[in-house]
């Protein structure tokens, strides 16, 4: 049974998303298919960079991902496909894979990568404005129907990547980072791991400052009881990165954080 997730920027008021799934079972009928977010921020590939990688590699491996976050959209930018580890995508060549490369690298996965470029694999009429409904997800069909990854395209060995986040460590010891991802109840993820802040004295021997506040200290979970509702905390989210919180609360009305902004973790004095 042909797995495909689904990723896009479109939102969901319009009813895009819902044409992808109507092209795919045109050409894969039994495909299950999982609408992984259409909530993407509008071309914002380093948003869907965090949302994919964050997600994709949870499915089964053979599975087809098909991305769609194209401000190049009917432009020269190549469209493609490709295998990174046991997975399989379908976007454009923009950088939104960056975050999964990086991932292939640090796991030591194999990758390869064609250029979509055998319209026999496409809706007849391609239009220049969806290639969403008219490329991406007829490929990604394909795909899961066990048409080969060869099959599809011309092999490509340079995709664009895009940098992503990281964390810096200053001689003072203390950490550099920005934030990632604001998510639905306004916390704020950055772009610090554990093991880059583990020479410091976690979890009561830090502040963690972010948007001009200082949170003291690191707590387990949203809950932590000594704290009332809509204080400021910091813990470890479930995607491994840091989190920045509003106790029991759903953001904003302490600090207003944005994707970019700064976050600095050091030793309490």
């Amino acid at each position: 049974m042909p797995f495909i997730t689904l990723t896009t920027d479109f939102g969901t008021r319009q009813g895009s998303h819902t044409v992808l799934h109507g092209a795919i079972y045109g050409i894969a009928p039994d495909a299950v298919i999982t609408d992984l977010s259409h909530e993407v921020k509008p071309q914002d590939i380093r948003e869907a960079n965090f949302v994919v990688n964050n997600s994709v590699f949870y499915f089964p491996p053979g599975t087809v991902h098909v991305i769609v976050v194209d401000p190049g959209v009917g432009t020269e930018r190549r469209p493609i496909a490709a295998r990174i580890g046991e997975h399989f995508f379908v976007a454009p060549d923009n950088g939104v894979l960056s975050a999964c490369l990086a991932r292939a690298a640090a796991e030591g996965w194999t990758s390869e990568f064609v250029a979509l470029d055998k319209p026999e694999y496409w809706l007849p009429n391609v239009t220049m404005t969806f290639h969403g409904r008219d490329l991406f997800s007829p490929v990604g069909a394909h795909l899961a129907a066990g048409v080969p990854l060869g099959e599809l395209g011309t092999p490509i060995d340079d995709p664009i990547t895009i940098p992503l986040w990281g964390a810096h460590r200053h001689a003072d010891g203390s950490v550099e980072g920005e934030i990632i991802y604001i998510d639905d109840f306004g916390n704020a993820i950055c772009s610090i791991l554990p093991d880059e802040i583990a020479h410091l004295p976690v979890p009561d021997g830090v502040e963690v400052e972010v948007c001009g506040a200082r949170i003291q200290g690191m707590v387990r979970t949203f809950g932590d009881s000594e704290y009332d509702s809509d204080t400021l905390i910091a813990l470890w989210d479930s995607s491994g990165y840091m989190l920045v919180s509003e106790n029991n609360g759903t953001g904003g009305k302490i600090i207003q954080p944005r994707p970019g902004d700064k976050v600095t973790v050091r030793r309490l004095t």
